[in-house]
C-alpha cells in the first residue's frame, strides 16, 4: 500500500497492530478500501481512527527568523 500511495505510512506496532497513517479520513478510507478490493481480496478488521492534534501559531510574533540556503545563495526571513 505504501509503495502505490506515497503519501501513506505503513508500519507494525509491538502488540502487532498494523498502522496506517494518512494525511486525512478521506484518504484514509480511500486507502483502506485500496487495501480490501485490490490487495487483500477479503474484509479488514478496522478500528476507529485516532487524530493526532497539533500546535499552531494563534498570534503574530515579534521576532523574524533567518535561515540561509547550503550555498548561502538564498536568506529566508520567517514570521510566525
Amino acid at each position: 500500500l505504501a509503495k502505490s500511495d506515497p503519501m501513506v505510512l505503513c508500519y507494525t506496532e509491538e502488540s502487532g497492530e498494523h498502522i496506517i497513517a494518512a494525511s486525512g479520513e478521506l484518504h484514509l478510507e480511500i486507502c483502506l478500501q485500496d487495501l480490501q478490493n485490490d490487495f487483500m481480496g477479503t474484509q479488514v478488521k478496522v478500528s476507529d481512527p485516532v487524530v493526532s492534534f497539533r500546535e499552531t501559531c494563534t498570534a503574530k510574533s515579534n521576532q523574524t527568523c533567518l535561515a540561509k540556503s547550503a550555498n548561502k545563495h538564498n536568506r529566508l526571513f520567517v514570521e510566525a
